[in-house]
This record gives structure tokens, C-alpha cells and sequence, in this order.
């Protein structure tokens, strides 16, 4: 459980479920290091071990400089990497100034970019959990020629591509981890509390607030179901001998998700480290 943790990082952990899954962790383990990272310091750090850093998780070249700051202060190795980050919204494609688009490089391909970049200071047996959709991903739902949506870009293409390539990659991380026993989660968190609505336009927002408040769960519960399901579900996949999982809102396994076929694994994996490392190049 979270009290076992010593270590952990939650990016997004700023805001909304981040936040909730933060505190909780700090809560448990009240002798851990919690870092919360985000755009903006929250007004209210309850907990004496958490600690904010920041970070801007839409840019590939902030991350890059972000986790090559903690690698080079040679800090303890994480027990548990969260990450949260993302945006709700309707806008079209809407690129960074590295040439991502934002929703996507929020949601997906910084996320690879973090785990990639902190592997060697994770531990043996860390646990990476990704909070996105861990339910409705399929590599059927991909245009594999078009895997960034340069060219055909809609708002529910975009989240099919970023849940369903996040689980190529969380199996892709699994497979090829060198006798390691660090377990690749995606969740699915259901209807949170988590005042995502500011991008919306100003006339939805109002109605989105309100189902919110009659059919949502607080960030404190989805992050009770979060930590459960990691720690649940990783201890089953190791006595499988498998060291991937998607789990639902309730924190329960899936146990039909599609077993990605390696090339497919394989060329998700590569597009996703063309577009960062581009992204990384850019306006060199």
C-alpha cells in the first residue's frame, strides 16, 4: 500500500486527481517524499512531505530539462511515478511551439517522454501508473498512418489515439524492462471532481459543473481507487509473470484487454520517440 512508499512523483499532482493521489500518498506514508509537479504552486500543501517543483509538461524541452536536473542530483530512486497531467477541451488541433498538439503532448507524449527519461531512477520494482482511459484503448481504434494526427485531427480521434497508444507503450515498457519488476499501469478514473471545465467554453462550463456535483466522486475517492488498483493489480500481474496492467475506476483489473502484437507495440513506440525527440531538436 502507499505506506510503503519512500519516494514518489506525481506530475499533474498540482490539481485535481494528481493532487487527491498526492495528498493521499503523503498521508499514508508520512515519512515518504512526495513531489508534486505542475504549472502553478496549489495554494494549500496540507501535508509537510509533499514538495512542488515545476515543471511545464506540455513542452518536450521543459521535461527533458526537468528530469535531467533530478537525475543529476543524484536523488533516492522513486518508488512510484503518477502521472495526471492533462487538459479537457474542445479546440481543434492547437500546437505547441514545438509542433505537438497540446492535448496530445499533455496526455501522451510527455508522459512517454517522463517515463523514459526517469527509468534509471526508478526502483527495481517501482510502480508507474498513468491516469487517461485505461478501458477503452485498441490498437484497432489507430490510423496508423496518421499516428500524431497531423492530418486528421478531430477532438475524439485525438483521445482515442492518446489512451489506445498508452497502452501499446505500457506493454512495450513491460516487455522490454531487462529482468526488472517495475509494473506499467493505465487507470481509468471515471466522473472526478476535478474542475477540468476551465477550457471549455463559457457556456458549458456551468452545466459540466453540475454534473459534477450530482454524479462525480471527489478527488480523494478516485485516488483512493487509484492507489488500490496500482498496488492490487500489481501484485496479481507479478504472480502471473505479467508486468503491465489496466484497471477501471473502482481500481479493479481488466482482464480482457488486447495483447498488443510486438511490431505493433514496436511502431507505436517508434513514432512516439520520433515525434519527442523531434520535439527536443526543435529550434536547435
Amino acid at each position: 500500500m502507499a505506506s510503503s512508499v519512500t519516494r514518489a512523483l506525481v506530475v499533474g499532482g498540482t490539481s485535481g486527481i494528481g493532487y487527491g493521489i498526492a495528498c493521499r500518498v503523503a498521508a499514508e506514508a508520512k515519512s515518504a517524499t512526495v513531489i508534486i509537479s505542475g504549472r502553478t504552486k496549489p495554494e494549500n500543501i496540507p501535508h509537510d512531505n509533499i514538495e512542488f517543483r515545476k515543471l511545464d509538461a506540455s513542452l518536450m524541452r521543459s521535461i527533458k530539462a526537468y528530469t535531467d536536473a533530478y537525475k543529476s542530483a543524484q536523488e533516492p530512486k522513486l518508488d512510484l511515478l503518477v502521472l495526471t497531467q492533462g487538459i479537457l477541451t474542445l479546440a481543434g488541433r492547437t500546437e505547441t511551439a514545438e509542433g505537438i498538439d497540446r492535448k496530445m503532448a499533455l496526455h501522451y507524449y510527455g508522459r512517454q517522454l517522463l517515463i523514459r527519461e526517469l527509468l534509471p531512477v526508478l526502483k527495481d520494482d517501482a510502480n508507474v501508473l498513468i491516469v487517461l482511459d485505461g478501458v477503452g484503448g485498441s490498437p484497432t481504434k489507430l490510423n496508423w498512418d496518421d499516428l500524431d494526427l497531423k492530418s486528421t485531427y478531430g477532438t475524439s480521434s485525438a483521445a482515442n489515439h492518446c489512451l489506445s497508444m498508452t497502452d501499446g507503450m505500457i506493454q512495450q515498457y513491460a516487455a522490454t524492462q531487462e529482468g526488472k519488476k517495475r509494473h506499467f499501469m493505465h487507470a481509468y478514473p471515471g466522473l472526478v471532481n476535478s474542475n477540468l471545465d476551465r477550457e471549455l467554453p463559457w457556456y458549458l462550463r456551468m452545466p459540466a459543473r453540475g454534473i459534477a456535483r450530482l454524479m462525480a466522486v471527489s478527488t480523494d475517492t478516485c485516488a483512493e481507487n487509484m492507489l488500490k488498483g496500482t498496488y492490487d493489480c500489481a501484485s496479481s500481474a507479478e504472480k502471473d509473470g505479467r508486468f503491465w496492467s489496466n484497471f477501471d475506476d473502482k481500481g479493479h483489473l481488466l482482464a480482457n484487454k488486447t495483447v498488443w502484437e510486438e511490431d505493433e507495440r514496436q511502431k507505436v513506440a517508434d513514432h512516439t520517440w520520433k515525434i519527442v525527440d523531434n520535439a527536443l531538436q526543435h529550434g536547435q
